[in-house]
């Protein structure tokens, strides 16, 4: 398995992590997993409902020193 691709969204206000991560998706392919790094604390809820109504697996969040490393699955 390939390493995740990682997204720096730190220092980003909704919406602007989830944009960021809706134009790497784009780019990925299917079963593909991605980290987005985000200091918003609003970011897990938004990501996690943007997951679930775009259809991508949530796979889960990890707390960091500056917010949460957030991980999904390209569907």
């Amino acid at each position: 398995m390939h390493e995740p691709q990682r997204i720096d969204a730190k220092g980003l206000k909704c919406p602007m992590p989830v944009i960021k991560l809706q134009q790497r998706v784009r780019q990925s392919t299917p079963g593909e997993h991605l980290i987005i790094e985000c200091t918003d604390p609003g970011a897990e809820k938004d990501i996690r409902s943007w997951c679930k109504v775009n259809k991508h697996p949530f796979i889960g969040t990890t707390p960091t020193d500056y917010g949460c490393e957030i991980e999904l699955e390209v569907g």
